[in-house]
């Protein structure tokens, strides 16, 4: 690199810097006089106006409008320090060399936010996301293209591409990549990201990933890959995308993010602010339960299914898969076109032994009275029917209740307090009443999902099935497979927990869902349009799932990626052949081989293996099949190894250090050193195991041990002896 290059560059970073700089001071001071102003503004407002009523309401609705858009600005401005503040830090990780549609030369530097310069409003830096941005990020230089807002392409030249890494004013390194983004780049700035939280990585954004991320909002996207092909970070940043493209009609609460555990949602919590982003509102599957009332029932976990599946039989198995099946689904919707006609379930309506409205009432309500109106509809004008009744009934007794109380010969209370008397009396006669009423349980959901399970198929199998469940409901236990058929249920037929707020939603690790499961989420998100993310192979689950097959893939586009930048490439090719998948082409760095090794004093040697690959700033994991593995394990280490912690499914926070946790459990992390403390054939001994091996491999980026106590599993018997190391 000559070092006029160099010192150019770097005149031109310290430029920028110090513009930056001020600019933060310009901002600070602006918001240090909006909030004396606003502060002044709330103190006059409060000792004005103690009354509000005639022509003061009209000078206190003007001032108060004036406020909140002091306020409004305020937090505008706020925001823009924000983003400053992160520019400031690194104020731009990339550069183009164009002849413009004109064929004027320009350079143009990328950061995470745009930067103009305060006095002509020049773009000094502009936004990764920005469309002429996108130029950045082809995997070519030449004629090209970039498409504008109104869809309209506009013409350039890209002469020549660069990248830096830069910390605050000062430029580390240079790299010029006319033709690709160079993999030394790539591999500068992915190296040990698995020491802390995920990181934003925009500045490493590849072609196929960047044209996944600048999707228009309206393509429902499937996107597979591999291990380490940067799906979660292309997740994040397509969000960051959307909220930057579609800024006039979207924001952080029209976006949601649904991913396997609390605890990555905390892993991944620091890239939007990274971006200069707002966190999107983030759930788990098993969370969107707390919306639709399901929580007087024992609901089976995600982690509580993996675990019971391990050691089930095969017949629960079987029972599992069909619940989750295209099959069943067909049959369910089938049976919600059937109720529609006839044999709707429906409760009697009780106060105590008294009836307030029969299931015949209700049935005779919603196929004769309401007939022909949707499902929901009629349900709805039924609630509106009971709640007029209740509402007389209540009035009744409320003036009956009220001359009793004002009989009583003793003094009770005012007629105030004996009014509230009588009020509070009727709500606890008919409070759980009209409760059950406005939430439509007066629909009998349950018997509707054992109904369905057997329609039009009613077979021994099937039998089987609902008898068993059935057995589940009048425990008040739900298994994590009956979560979906009841959720979809209530959701369809109820319809009272739809969510129009929600324009886009996100999904990590699809290959863990259902098709029921997904259909699902749509029932309750009908406005949103989808990103699926995950890997065919990473399953952990001991039953194969079915979302990417079927009718799901006919409505999305499917995106494949075929490189990994995470692990070693010894590391890559080992975790590979557990699955015999040569499509993979590892864009790692060369580390060591991984290590099979023997022993019956694991205890012993995971000592040693931490006193020589463990240090602070690393991330070191020790992974088993199962949760009773782990807990033994923590058993053997705790006396020797003081500092080893063990994560448990109900783990919020993600932590640093030497962690034991279940290999299903670690699936989406990245670790600077993995060990499978379990590694025996007795263990894995499955069809399966083969991809739950092959899930914990890939989770190590630099070292990778197994122990083994006996025979090897048979699913990395076939493994040439190149590919690993065998100590012990």
């Amino acid at each position: 690199m000559e070092q006029t290059v160099w010192q150019q560059e770097q005149q031109h970073l310290k430029e920028i810097s110090e513009m930056l700089g001020l600019h933060i001071a310009a901002l600070n001071l602006q918001l240090k006089k909006q909030k004396g102003e606003i502060v002044e503004e709330r103190t006059a407002v409060s000792s004005e106006f103690n009354d509000v009523s005639g022509e003061s309401a009209i000078q206190f609705s003007q001032m108060l409008q004036t406020m909140q858009l002091r306020e409004r600005q305020y937090l505008n401005v706020s925001d823009q320090l924000t983003k400053s503040e992160i520019l400031y830090k690194s104020p731009y990780f990339g550069r183009i060399a164009i002849d413009n549609e004109e064929c004027e030369q320009e350079k143009l530097y990328i950061g995470l936010s745009t930067f103009r310069d305060p006095v002509s409003e020049d773009v000094l830096i502009y936004d990764w996301r920005a469309p002429i941005s996108s130029l950045f990020y082809e995997n070519k230089v030449g004629p090209s293209r970039y498409q504008i807002p109104d869809g309209e392409f506009i013409e350039v030249t890209i002469k020549g591409r660069r990248q830096y890494k830069i910390k605050y004013d000062e430029l580390l390194q240079l790299f010029d990549a006319d033709i690709y983004i160079g993999d030394e780049v790539l591999q500068g700035l992915l190296a040990d990201t698995a020491k802390e939280k995920m990181k934003s990585i925009v500045a490493t954004i590849q072609s196929d990933q960047n044209a996944v991320i600048r999707s228009s909002n309206k393509d429902n996207l499937i996107v597979l890959g591999p291990p380490g092909s940067g799906k979660t970070s292309v997740a994040m940043q397509r969000i960051a995308f959307l909220l930057y493209e579609y800024r006039q009609t979207m924001n952080a609460k029209s976006i949601l993010l649904i991913s396997p555990s609390d605890l990555f949602n905390d892993y991944i919590s620091n890239v939007l602010p990274e971006l200069g982003e707002e966190n999107v509102q983030h759930t788990t599957y098993y969370r969107l339960l707390r919306d639709m009332n399901l929580t007087r029932y024992r609901c089976e976990t995600n982690y509580e299914n993996i675990e019971r599946l391990q050691n089930a039989s095969a017949t629960e198995r079987e029972h599992y898969a069909f619940k989750g099946s295209h099959r069943y689904v067909k049959q369910l919707l089938a049976y919600i076109d059937h109720i529609q006609k006839q044999n709707m379930p429906f409760y009697n309506l009780k106060m105590g032994e008294e009836m307030f409205a029969s299931a015949r009432q209700l049935s005779q309500l919603f196929y004769v009275k309401f007939k022909g109106l949707d499902i929901d509809f009629r349900l709805k004008k039924i609630r509106s029917t009971l709640q007029t009744q209740l509402e007389e009934r209540k009035n009744k007794e409320f003036t009956t209740r009220l001359k009793e109380l004002r009989a009583v010969n003793s003094y009770i209370g005012s007629d105030e307090e004996l009014e509230q008397q009588a009020n509070s009396d009727m709500n606890k006669r008919y409070g759980k009443l009209a409760a059950t009423i406005e939430q439509l349980g007066f629909i009998n959901v349950h018997k509707m999902y054992l109904q369905s399970l057997t329609f039009k198929d009613d077979n021994l199998f099937t039998q089987e099935i609902q008898a068993a469940t059935a057995e589940n409901l009048q425990q008040k236990r739900l298994y994590y497979e009956d979560l979906a058929p009841i959720m979809y249920l209530t959701a369809m037929i109820k319809g009272l927990y739809v969510n129009n707020v929600i324009k886009h939603i996100v999904i990590d690790e699809i290959q863990d869902y259902s098709y029921l499961q997904l259909l699902t989420i749509k029932a309750i998100h009908p406005k949103a349009h989808y990103s699926l993310l995950g890997d065919r192979n990473q399953l952990v689950h001991p039953q194969m799932k079915d979302s990417l097959t079927g009718p799901l893939a006919k409505h999305f586009k499917t995106v494949e990626l075929n490189k990994s930048y995470r692990s070693t490439n010894e590391i890559t090719e080992f975790m590979s052949a557990i699955l015999n998948n040569t499509e993979t082409l590892s864009l790692g760095v060369a580390g060591d081989k991984p290590q099979i090794i023997q022993t019956t004093n694991r205890a012993q040697v995971i000592q040693r293996l931490v006193k020589q690959h463990y240090k602070e700033q690393d991330s070191f994991v020790l992974l088993c099949k199962n949760k009773a593995g782990c807990e033994q394990l923590y058993r053997e280490l705790k006396p020797v190894i003081d500092a080893v912690q063990l994560i448990n499914a109900e783990q919020k926070v993600y932590m640093k250090g030497i962690l034991i946790m279940p290999g299903y459990m670690a699936k989406g992390f990245e670790f600077t050193s993995v060990v499978l403390a379990d590694a025996n054939a007795k263990t894995y001994n499955e069809e399966m195991d083969a991809y739950l091996l092959y899930t914990i491999a890939s989770r190590a980026t630099r070292k990778l041990f197994l122990l083994v106590d006996g025979e090897w599993p048979k699913m990395i018997q076939h493994i040439p002896v190149e590919l690993f190391e065998r100590k012990g």
